[in-house]
Parts: structure tokens; C-alpha cells; sequence
């Protein structure tokens, strides 16, 4: 009886190490975990600033963008991450080119006027090149916002179990993605409707070509209609504002 008492008391001795063992084990992963997840939020938070600071073109973005501060199966979640913010950032660059376009600043400036003039053929050229760079960048902003395509960067890196998780919990927020989804639109719909305001204007004046004449100064047509609707055509361009705060949709 004493015997079985002390091989029951090995056994269960045995039994408790191991415990311990696998108890400090769990803990050591668990704490190494939320130090690797306050590293990523950290660094994530610095990715935000230098956006909110210096904007998109900033070339530190790129280098946070294309090195890694974690390791295991937190660096496939990070490297998941990055790669759809690297993506986000591309179109995002694209958007802000087309903005600042130099040739289309001079077409909707009105600065190349003479040169173009009277058919207008270049400028027309410039807006149509640049409308179908806002309708391609906005269908790319869109695709980026849906869910199931900002899971599918976790499913390339074949995130599992916690780290899937982690990654949703960082990635997904309706609110956010609605809202941002809502801003693109907006902007991309607004900047197209400008585009095309600028296309009638010019049309306007090519398929009138024969009925007026400019000086330095002025344009002058042929009859009060031409007058009124240029003058239609000139209120929507003035009431217009060419511009979107980029940096939002990071």
C-alpha cells in the first residue's frame, strides 16, 4: 500500500512540474505577445504621424513601410499589414498626382487659353487623360475599403487562429471603412464632375469657334445666347474647388 501511496505521489509530482512548466511557458509567450503587440501598435502610430505630418510623399513612410519590428507568427501579420497599407499608399500617391498635374492646373487655370485656342483639342486631351486616372484610382480605393479584400492580404501570409484575429481586430472597422468609402466617392465623383464642367466649357467654345473672337481681355460672340451660356458654363467652373484631403483614407 505504501508503495502504490509513493508511486501515486511520484506520478502526481511528476504531473505538477509539468504544469508549472507549461504554466511559465504560456506566460513567457503571452507576455513576449503583448510586447510585440504594443511594438506594432507603436509602430503603426509613427507610420500615422509621419502621414499626418509630412503627407504621403514623405520617403520615411516608405522605409517604415518595407521594414519589419517583429518576429514568428507576428511578423507574418505585420508583413500582411504593410503589404495592403503599401497598396493603399500607391493609389492614394495616384490621387494626389492627378491633383497636382502641372498641365491639368494650366488647363483649369485657364493659363494655356490662348495657345489652345479656338478649338481647344490639347486641354480636352489633358481632362480626358485625367478622368479616367480619377475612375481607375477610385474602383482601386473602393476594392481596398471591402472587407473581404483586406482579409484576403491575411490569407496570402496564411494567418491563423490568434494572429488572423489580431489582424481583423486591427484592420477592420466599419465605421472607418464606411466613411472612408463615402469620402472617396465623394471626392472622386466631384473631382470627374469638375473634369467634365471643364469639357463642356471647351467644347462649348470649339463648337462655336466661328461665332467669337478674343483680345487680351475679353471674348466676344456673336449673339446674347453665346454670351449667356458661356457665362452658364463660366459660374459652375468658378464655383468649383479642385481639391481632396488625401491623407484621410490611410
Amino acid at each position: 500500500m505504501k508503495r502504490t501511496n509513493k508511486a501515486f505521489m511520484g506520478i502526481l509530482m511528476t504531473g505538477y512540474a509539468l504544469l508549472m512548466i507549461f504554466i511559465v511557458f504560456v506566460g513567457v509567450n503571452v507576455y513576449q505577445g503583448i510586447v510585440t503587440e504594443k511594438k506594432l501598435d507603436n509602430e503603426f502610430a509613427q507610420i500615422e504621424y509621419l502621414i499626418d505630418t509630412n503627407g504621403i510623399t514623405d520617403n520615411t513612410i516608405d522605409i517604415k513601410l518595407n521594414s519589419y519590428v517583429s518576429d514568428g507568427d507576428y511578423l507574418d501579420v505585420e508583413m500582411a499589414i504593410k503589404e495592403y497599407l503599401r497598396d493603399l499608399l500607391f493609389e492614394c500617391r495616384r490621387l494626389e498626382d492627378v491633383y497636382n498635374n502641372s498641365q491639368l492646373n494650366m488647363v483649369i487655370n485657364l493659363y494655356n487659353f490662348d495657345e489652345d485656342a479656338p478649338y481647344f483639342e490639347n486641354s480636352k486631351k489633358i481632362i480626358a487623360e485625367a478622368r479616367i486616372n480619377l475612375e481607375d484610382i477610385g474602383n482601386n480605393l473602393n476594392a481596398l475599403f471591402d472587407e473581404d479584400k483586406i482579409m484576403s492580404y491575411a490569407q496570402n501570409y496564411d494567418l491563423e487562429y490568434y494572429y488572423l484575429d489580431y489582424y481583423k481586430n486591427s484592420m477592420i472597422d466599419h465605421d472607418i471603412i464606411d466613411e472612408n468609402r463615402k469620402d472617396i466617392d465623394s471626392s472622386i465623383d466631384y473631382g470627374i464632375s469638375m473634369l467634365n464642367a471643364y469639357t463642356e466649357y471647351f467644347t462649348f467654345l470649339s463648337d462655336n469657334s466661328a461665332y467669337w473672337t478674343m483680345d487680351e481681355e475679353y471674348i466676344y460672340f456673336d449673339t446674347d445666347e453665346l454670351v449667356e451660356e458661356y457665362n452658364r458654363l463660366l459660374d459652375i467652373i468658378n464655383n468649383m474647388e479642385f481639391t481632396t484631403d488625401i491623407e484621410n483614407y490611410i
